[in-house]
């Protein structure tokens, strides 16, 4: 996965992805919907490289987020990972777009999410559906009362 440079005179949107690594092929169908979109840094663990303070670079990439996706799947809700990624971007008042890999996967998340628009992932293949969901966070994280 690569990274989406800033087009020119725009803020970019920090995006930071949370998933499984039993997930990986959810997440990369995830990465490449949201990248087709400009202006954006999609932060993935596998930009992680061997002998990295990959622990130090997590808590900097989700802290410097402005938005959190988490990618849930029977997978990911028993996932100790993932659900401390999901507690800090909730302590650090984040928006979260919670991305659900199948419909069954509802009935299992934490209930905190259960108050937010889950998205099903094929919702994300129509564009207008990113656009949609990206403007509304996009106003919060670039809004001037905004971190």
């Amino acid at each position: 996965m690569r990274t989406i440079q800033k087009e020119k005179g725009k803020q970019t949107i920090r995006i930071f992805l949370s998933y499984v690594t039993a997930d990986r092929e959810y997440a990369h169908k995830l990465y490449s919907l949201l990248s087709k979109r400009p202006n954006l840094y999609i932060f993935t663990p596998e930009m992680l490289s061997a002998g990295e303070a990959w622990e130090s670079i997590l808590k900097k990439e989700l802290s410097q987020s402005d938005i959190f996706v988490v990618l849930l799947s029977a997978n990911s809700v028993d996932s100790e990972w993932v659900l401390h990624e999901l507690g800090a971007a909730w302590a650090l008042n984040k928006p979260i777009i919670p991305v659900v890999t199948h419909p069954e996967v509802f009935s299992k998340i934490p209930l905190t999410l259960r108050q937010i628009k889950l998205i099903e992932i094929k919702e994300l293949e129509k564009p207008e559906v990113i656009d949609q969901i990206l403007e509304r966070y996009e106003k919060v994280a670039t809004s001037p009362n905004s971190g």
